[in-house]
Protein backbone atom coordinates (compact mmCIF):
# COMPACT_ATOMS: atom_id res chain seq x y z
CA UNK A 1 0.00 0.00 0.00
CA UNK A 2 1.17 3.53 -1.34
CA UNK A 3 1.48 6.56 1.42
CA UNK A 4 -1.48 8.06 -0.05
CA UNK A 5 -3.41 4.88 0.73
CA UNK A 6 -2.10 4.79 3.95
CA UNK A 7 -3.06 8.24 4.77
CA UNK A 8 -6.55 8.04 3.43
CA UNK A 9 -7.11 4.10 5.69
CA UNK A 10 -5.44 6.02 8.83
CA UNK A 11 -7.42 8.94 8.67
CA UNK A 12 -10.48 6.77 8.20
CA UNK A 13 -9.61 4.76 11.50
CA UNK A 14 -8.61 8.15 13.78
CA UNK A 15 -10.99 10.00 12.27
CA UNK A 16 -7.83 13.02 12.41
CA UNK A 17 -6.30 14.93 9.84
CA UNK A 18 -4.06 15.98 12.40
CA UNK A 19 -0.35 15.55 12.27
CA UNK A 20 2.24 16.49 15.18
CA UNK A 21 5.73 18.19 13.86
CA UNK A 22 8.58 17.50 16.70
CA UNK A 23 11.12 20.21 16.85
CA UNK A 24 13.07 18.60 19.62
CA UNK A 25 15.34 21.79 19.99
CA UNK A 26 18.15 20.90 22.50
CA UNK A 27 18.46 23.49 25.85
CA UNK A 28 20.19 26.32 24.84
CA UNK A 29 19.65 26.10 21.32
CA UNK A 30 17.20 29.13 21.16
CA UNK A 31 15.64 31.40 23.84
CA UNK A 32 12.23 29.51 24.24
CA UNK A 33 10.70 26.41 23.28
CA UNK A 34 13.13 23.51 24.03
CA UNK A 35 13.19 20.27 25.80
CA UNK A 36 13.88 19.80 29.12
CA UNK A 37 17.53 19.47 30.18
CA UNK A 38 16.86 16.27 32.51
CA UNK A 39 15.08 14.58 29.46
CA UNK A 40 16.68 12.94 26.92
CA UNK A 41 16.02 13.38 23.15
CA UNK A 42 14.82 10.21 22.60
CA UNK A 43 12.89 9.92 25.59
CA UNK A 44 11.31 13.53 25.32
CA UNK A 45 10.28 12.55 21.88
CA UNK A 46 8.26 9.08 23.20
CA UNK A 47 6.71 10.97 25.59
CA UNK A 48 4.81 13.30 23.23
CA UNK A 49 4.07 10.53 20.42
CA UNK A 50 2.45 8.97 23.78
CA UNK A 51 0.24 11.98 24.59
CA UNK A 52 -0.73 13.02 21.26
CA UNK A 53 -1.09 9.68 19.95
CA UNK A 54 -5.13 9.50 20.39
CA UNK A 55 -5.65 12.71 18.27
CA UNK A 56 -2.84 12.42 15.59
CA UNK A 57 -2.61 10.74 12.16
CA UNK A 58 0.93 11.06 11.78
CA UNK A 59 3.98 12.73 13.27
CA UNK A 60 6.73 14.52 11.47
CA UNK A 61 10.06 14.63 12.70
CA UNK A 62 12.37 17.59 11.53
CA UNK A 63 15.28 15.25 10.91
CA UNK A 64 17.67 18.71 11.44
CA UNK A 65 17.02 18.69 15.21
CA UNK A 66 17.85 14.74 15.62
CA UNK A 67 21.12 14.29 13.71
CA UNK A 68 22.77 13.18 17.53
CA UNK A 69 20.96 10.10 17.45
CA UNK A 70 21.50 6.74 15.78
CA UNK A 71 19.51 4.62 13.76
CA UNK A 72 18.51 2.35 16.14
CA UNK A 73 17.09 5.04 18.17
CA UNK A 74 15.03 6.57 15.54
CA UNK A 75 13.97 3.02 14.66
CA UNK A 76 12.70 3.43 18.18
CA UNK A 77 10.86 6.48 17.70
CA UNK A 78 9.56 4.70 14.45
CA UNK A 79 8.41 1.98 15.95
CA UNK A 80 6.51 3.68 18.93
CA UNK A 81 4.71 5.64 16.26
CA UNK A 82 3.38 2.69 14.26
CA UNK A 83 2.79 0.94 17.28
CA UNK A 84 0.08 4.12 17.89
CA UNK A 85 -1.34 3.54 14.54
CA UNK A 86 0.10 6.70 13.08
CA UNK A 87 2.31 7.38 9.80
CA UNK A 88 5.87 8.82 9.99
CA UNK A 89 7.12 11.78 8.18
CA UNK A 90 11.26 12.46 7.88
CA UNK A 91 11.49 15.78 7.17
CA UNK A 92 14.92 16.25 5.78
CA UNK A 93 13.93 18.13 2.96
CA UNK A 94 16.40 16.23 0.44
CA UNK A 95 17.96 19.32 -2.07
CA UNK A 96 20.86 17.22 -3.73
CA UNK A 97 21.94 15.72 -6.75
CA UNK A 98 20.81 11.94 -7.57
CA UNK A 99 22.92 9.89 -5.85
CA UNK A 100 22.81 11.63 -2.20
CA UNK A 101 18.92 11.87 -2.74
CA UNK A 102 19.21 8.10 -2.83
CA UNK A 103 20.94 7.86 0.21
CA UNK A 104 19.14 9.98 1.97
CA UNK A 105 15.66 8.16 0.66
CA UNK A 106 17.69 4.76 1.67
CA UNK A 107 18.56 5.54 4.87
CA UNK A 108 14.86 6.86 5.77
CA UNK A 109 13.70 4.08 5.05
CA UNK A 110 16.02 1.88 7.41
CA UNK A 111 14.93 4.34 9.69
CA UNK A 112 11.25 3.34 9.62
CA UNK A 113 9.58 6.18 8.05
CA UNK A 114 7.08 6.14 5.84
CA UNK A 115 7.13 9.53 3.52
CA UNK A 116 10.14 11.81 3.33
CA UNK A 117 9.97 15.77 2.26
CA UNK A 118 12.11 16.94 -0.57
CA UNK A 119 13.06 20.52 -1.89
CA UNK A 120 13.41 20.79 -5.92
CA UNK A 121 15.76 23.37 -6.21
CA UNK A 122 18.29 20.70 -8.22
CA UNK A 123 15.77 20.02 -11.01
CA UNK A 124 15.72 16.79 -10.14
CA UNK A 125 11.86 15.51 -9.17
CA UNK A 126 11.03 12.95 -11.75
CA UNK A 127 14.25 11.07 -10.53
CA UNK A 128 13.51 11.85 -6.95
CA UNK A 129 10.23 10.54 -7.20
CA UNK A 130 11.94 7.07 -9.22
CA UNK A 131 13.82 6.71 -6.18
CA UNK A 132 11.33 6.80 -3.71
CA UNK A 133 9.28 4.16 -5.73
CA UNK A 134 12.30 1.89 -5.56
CA UNK A 135 12.54 2.10 -1.89
CA UNK A 136 9.01 2.15 -0.65
CA UNK A 137 8.62 5.07 0.61
CA UNK A 138 6.55 7.75 0.02
CA UNK A 139 7.56 11.51 -1.58
CA UNK A 140 6.62 14.95 -0.49
CA UNK A 141 7.84 17.62 -2.72
CA UNK A 142 7.98 21.32 -1.74
CA UNK A 143 6.17 23.67 -3.79
CA UNK A 144 4.63 26.15 -2.03
CA UNK A 145 6.39 27.22 0.65
CA UNK A 146 4.69 30.65 2.96
CA UNK A 147 8.10 32.30 4.25
CA UNK A 148 8.37 35.45 2.74
CA UNK A 149 11.51 34.63 1.03
CA UNK A 150 9.90 31.97 -1.47
CA UNK A 151 7.84 34.93 -3.28
CA UNK A 152 10.43 35.28 -5.46
CA UNK A 153 10.99 31.77 -6.13
CA UNK A 154 6.93 31.20 -6.48
CA UNK A 155 6.98 34.03 -8.94
CA UNK A 156 10.03 33.12 -11.35
CA UNK A 157 8.86 31.58 -14.89
CA UNK A 158 9.86 28.56 -16.02
CA UNK A 159 8.90 29.05 -19.80
CA UNK A 160 5.74 30.50 -19.76
CA UNK A 161 4.49 29.44 -16.37
CA UNK A 162 5.07 30.16 -12.86
CA UNK A 163 8.00 28.08 -10.49
CA UNK A 164 5.02 26.81 -8.58
CA UNK A 165 2.99 25.29 -11.66
CA UNK A 166 5.89 23.90 -13.04
CA UNK A 167 6.80 22.03 -9.68
CA UNK A 168 3.06 20.63 -9.46
CA UNK A 169 3.45 19.48 -12.97
CA UNK A 170 6.27 17.45 -12.54
CA UNK A 171 5.20 16.27 -8.97
CA UNK A 172 1.86 15.06 -11.47
CA UNK A 173 4.01 13.04 -13.75
CA UNK A 174 6.41 11.71 -11.55
CA UNK A 175 3.33 10.21 -9.06
CA UNK A 176 4.83 11.54 -6.16
CA UNK A 177 2.82 11.38 -2.81
CA UNK A 178 2.64 14.38 -2.19
CA UNK A 179 3.10 17.99 -2.21
CA UNK A 180 4.14 21.13 0.71
CA UNK A 181 1.67 24.07 0.53
CA UNK A 182 1.98 26.54 3.29
CA UNK A 183 -0.72 27.31 4.99
CA UNK A 184 -2.32 30.97 3.70
CA UNK A 185 -2.83 34.05 6.11
CA UNK A 186 -3.49 37.75 6.15
CA UNK A 187 0.83 38.05 6.58
CA UNK A 188 2.21 35.88 3.60
CA UNK A 189 1.46 35.30 0.27
CA UNK A 190 -0.16 32.14 -0.29
CA UNK A 191 -3.39 32.90 -2.53
CA UNK A 192 -6.54 30.67 -2.43
CA UNK A 193 -6.28 31.17 -6.41
CA UNK A 194 -2.89 29.49 -6.10
CA UNK A 195 -4.14 26.89 -3.81
CA UNK A 196 -6.60 25.94 -6.60
CA UNK A 197 -4.47 26.08 -9.44
CA UNK A 198 -2.03 23.29 -7.61
CA UNK A 199 -5.11 20.98 -6.75
CA UNK A 200 -6.49 20.87 -10.35
CA UNK A 201 -2.95 19.81 -11.36
CA UNK A 202 -2.88 16.84 -8.60
CA UNK A 203 -6.35 15.56 -8.32
CA UNK A 204 -4.79 12.68 -5.72
CA UNK A 205 -1.78 14.25 -4.31
CA UNK A 206 -1.78 14.42 -0.61
CA UNK A 207 -0.70 17.76 0.83
CA UNK A 208 1.24 18.95 3.67
CA UNK A 209 0.48 21.60 5.51
CA UNK A 210 2.86 23.58 8.07
CA UNK A 211 1.93 26.78 9.22
CA UNK A 212 -1.17 26.05 11.49
CA UNK A 213 -1.18 27.21 14.97
CA UNK A 214 1.62 29.37 16.40
CA UNK A 215 2.23 30.20 13.01
CA UNK A 216 -1.62 31.38 12.55
CA UNK A 217 -2.02 29.91 9.30
CA UNK A 218 -5.76 28.99 7.81
CA UNK A 219 -6.08 25.66 7.39
CA UNK A 220 -9.77 25.71 5.46
CA UNK A 221 -9.04 27.49 2.01
CA UNK A 222 -6.53 23.94 1.31
CA UNK A 223 -9.24 21.73 3.25
CA UNK A 224 -11.83 22.62 0.49
CA UNK A 225 -9.20 21.64 -2.20
CA UNK A 226 -7.30 18.75 -0.83
CA UNK A 227 -10.40 17.27 1.41
CA UNK A 228 -8.88 14.38 3.21
CA UNK A 229 -6.00 14.45 1.50
CA UNK A 230 -4.81 17.03 3.68
CA UNK A 231 -1.95 16.61 6.07
CA UNK A 232 -2.43 19.51 8.93
CA UNK A 233 0.92 19.92 10.73
CA UNK A 234 1.11 21.77 13.73
CA UNK A 235 4.20 21.83 15.96
CA UNK A 236 5.30 23.95 18.75
CA UNK A 237 2.14 25.05 20.11
CA UNK A 238 1.52 21.40 20.60
CA UNK A 239 5.15 19.99 21.76
CA UNK A 240 5.88 22.55 23.87
CA UNK A 241 2.79 23.52 25.32
CA UNK A 242 2.04 22.12 29.26
CA UNK A 243 -0.27 19.93 27.98
CA UNK A 244 0.62 18.21 24.39
CA UNK A 245 -2.23 15.72 25.13
CA UNK A 246 -5.15 18.51 25.68
CA UNK A 247 -3.35 20.75 22.97
CA UNK A 248 -3.53 18.20 19.98
CA UNK A 249 -7.19 17.43 21.18
CA UNK A 250 -8.23 20.44 20.39
CA UNK A 251 -6.55 21.37 16.90
CA UNK A 252 -7.45 17.84 16.03
CA UNK A 253 -11.26 18.72 17.03
CA UNK A 254 -11.20 22.48 15.07
CA UNK A 255 -9.34 20.72 12.52
CA UNK A 256 -12.56 18.02 12.24
CA UNK A 257 -15.12 20.67 12.35
CA UNK A 258 -13.59 22.23 9.44
CA UNK A 259 -13.74 18.84 7.76
CA UNK A 260 -17.08 18.03 7.95
CA UNK A 261 -18.52 21.37 7.35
Amino acid sequence: MGFQAQWLETVRRKQSLLCVGIDAAEPGQRNEKALPSDLSKVEWTLGIIDQVAPYAAAIKLNRNYYKDISRSEMQRINARIHAHDMLSIDDSKLADIGETNDAGIYHAKAEGFDAITYAPFPGNTLQACAQADKHAIGLIVLVLMSNPEYRLMKEARIGEQPLYLHLAKQVAEGKAAGIVIGAPSDSNHITAHEIEEVAQLLPESLVLVPGIGAQGGELGPILAQFGDRTIANVGRAIIYHQDPAGEAKAYRDRIQALRIS
